[in-house]
């Protein structure tokens, strides 16, 4: 049986069953995954994507019926968190447990020739906190892609666990896929390149005096780091004027307007 560091079953939680009209007694099988589940909540402080799973699996076969009224008192009685916080979990373990056990076979691309063997990538803990901050490259590429844009940072980094400051730095950075749609090896670089220039901005801001020069010197490194992306502006914005000229001249219109503002408001030097 596969099963992550902390013993939970993963295929069970990858495969979690939907079962949106079940009703009455609980089956065998369903009472030994509720059983299952209710013992991974205890190891939430330790392993907090192990009790998400459980979670899931509970709401997704309704598991929670055997001893509650509803969802929401299942997960307010039983879970003891809001709605929109189980939500936001379930939604990081999935990552989560994708990145503490790494699939079999990864495809490094559509060519089917070009396979690596898991054996060659390590598994991770994340954080729930960075796990969360990971939800736009998730909605837009799914969890896969957001499991593979943490080991890049990870592996760009150095670091073994990498922090929600730094996930959200980067992901503030990255283009939302209806802007700039990206393949598999283009998100590995882009993410690469952004971890890159966040563990430098971090570093330089450890580095800075503290008070009211550290707190200039941070509009600094965000000027130099929005100057640093502005090579193919140009470019870009010819290339989407060909396809969408009214899109294209909205944005260059709001990008005119927000570097008014920083014109706006130079110092007098």
């Amino acid at each position: 049986m596969s099963r992550t560091p902390y013993g939970f079953d993963a295929a069970r939680f990858r495969a979690a069953r939907t079962a949106a009209g079940a009703q009455g007694p609980l089956t065998a099988e369903e009472e030994e995954t509720w059983e299952l589940c209710q013992r991974s909540f205890a190891q939430y402080k330790d392993a907090w994507f192990v009790a998400a799973g459980a979670l899931d699996i509970s709401l997704r076969g309704r598991l929670w019926r055997r001893d509650y009224d509803t969802a929401e008192a299942f997960i307010r009685d039983g879970a003891d968190m809001s709605t929109s916080n189980a939500y936001r979990q379930i939604a990081g373990a999935r990552i989560a447990a994708l990145l503490a056990e790494p699939p079999r076979l990864e495809l490094e691309s559509n060519d089917l020739s070009r396979m690596r063997d898991s054996d060659n990538v390590r598994a991770y803990v994340i954080r729930q906190r960075a796990a969360e901050s990971l939800a736009p490259i998730r909605e837009d590429y799914g969890d896969d892609a957001a499991a593979e844009a943490y080991r890049t940072v990870a592996e760009a980094t150095g670091r073994d666990k990498v922090s929600q400051k730094t996930i959200t730095g980067i992901v503030k950075e990255f283009p939302r896929k209806s802007v700039e749609e990206l393949d598999a090896e283009q998100r590995r670089e882009r993410i690469r390149e952004l971890a890159v220039q966040q563990a430098a901005a971090e570093a330089a801001a450890k580095a800075q005096p503290a008070g009211p020069v550290a707190a200039f010197a941070a509009y600094v490194a965000t000027a130099e780091a929005f100057g640093g992306k502005t090579d193919g502006l140009a470019a870009a914005y010819a290339a989407a004027a060909e396809a969408d000229p009214v899109e294209a001249k909205r944005l260059a219109v709001r990008l005119r307007d927000h570097l008014t503002v920083v014109v706006d408001n130079l110092p007098d030097v």
